[in-house]
């Protein structure tokens, strides 16, 4: 890594003032030979690793990284599939892993007590192979993630059911919380595990799905759960496990989605140990870019914490946005049709 990407990302970590925000700028080659070398079945695009290994530097090899876009591979096992660690079932198809309910055992609560890590798990075992296989193979050449282990009530509605779920939050609170506290558990173990084989690696950092590059430990956290619940029970049910794991973590950014959650913000700008907030404005809805979210990024901002936006259409987007936000804590991403238009980008972004 270069020392000046290093320097920008502690910067973005720090929230100090910075002349530009981050920008993960990717070109991917279309001439390449990309569905040649893809997966030929959802079984081997997800269980087979050594099709996922070849694939991965495949498409590392055939793409162009600009600004602070970074050469990685996140171990990508569905979101949530800490679920499947705890006794969910799971299903592979071409786009994603599904998870369903749980074992017998989490069809009510009598059992409750059986909730947690099951090493010897398939998606355990898939899981930690894949870390392990990407960081003892790696030429130095790309950055190994930290898979997409999911919130705690997502996880939760996977083993229970979303709308057994949705009830048992009245009908049985001190059940939930019980088992939330019981999946943060099991989620600092696993994590610390993953992170353990990074660090063992001599590996600098790490990265997760979103994106941004953390030198220390750092995490995406989420509740899509909570699109369906109120303010009120986002506090009771939400806001602790938020506590225990920004607490846990050195670094953290929420994954905040869709219109259903915006009641929420004021609870999460309140966590004094969450760095910022990815906003997802959700099928149907105006784009990140719209200035319809304006206020929402300029209260994020106002309060101090970082804000991560992903998938704009084009650099004019981009830097429409670098215009209308500060800079300091503000991470963007973008995939130009052409190098050109990358290294344009980034030029007009550093002299706006």
């Amino acid at each position: 890594m270069k020392q000046e990407t290093i320097a920008r990302y502690n910067a973005f970590w720090a929230h100090e003032e910075t002349d530009r925000p981050i920008l993960h700028i990717t070109v991917p080659d279309k001439a390449a030979a990309w569905e040649e070398h893809a997966p030929k079945t959802p079984g081997d695009k997800w269980e087979n690793l050594e099709t996922r290994y070849a694939y991965s530097r495949f498409c590392m090899a055939n793409t162009k990284y600009y600004g602070e876009a970074l050469p990685h591979d996140w171990v990508n096992f569905g979101p949530g599939c800490l679920a499947a660690m705890l006794g969910s079932d799971y299903i592979v198809d071409w786009n994603t892993v599904w998870f369903g309910e749980g074992k017998t055992f989490f069809k009510d609560w009598s059992n409750i007590g059986e909730l947690r890590l099951l090493e010897d798990a398939p998606m355990c075992t898939l899981v930690t192979d894949m870390t392990r296989l990407l960081t003892k193979r790696n030429d130095g050449s790309y950055i190994t993630g930290i898979s997409d282990l999911g919130g705690n009530l997502d996880i939760l509605a996977s083993l229970r059911g979303t709308m057994t779920l949705l009830t048992d939050l009245y009908d049985h609170p001190d059940m939930v919380l019980r088992a939330t506290e019981s999946i943060d558990e099991a989620w600092k173990v696993y994590y610390a595990k993953l992170r353990g084989i990074l660090k063992a690696s001599g590996q600098r950092g790490h990265t997760t799905w979103l994106g941004p590059w953390c030198e220390t430990s750092y995490y995406p956290l989420q509740c899509d759960f909570a699109a369906m619940i109120s303010p009120d029970d986002f506090a009771e049910f939400v806001m602790p496990s938020l506590t225990r794991i920004t607490e846990f973590l050195d670094h953290s950014i929420f994954h905040w989605d869709g219109p259903g959650q915006i009641v929420h913000l004021d609870h999460l700008l309140s966590l004094p140990r969450l760095d910022g907030i990815q906003w997802t404005p959700g099928d149907g809805n105006p784009p990140v870019w719209d200035e319809q979210w304006f206020p929402l990024y300029e209260k994020i901002q106002a309060a101090g914490k970082n804000l991560v936006l992903l998938d704009f259409g084009t650099a004019e987007n981009v830097l429409k946005m670098c215009k209308a936000l500060s800079p300091k804590g503000l991470w963007m991403s973008v995939t130009p049709e052409t190098e050109e238009e990358a290294e344009e980008l980034l030029t007009r972004a550093e002299n706006k």
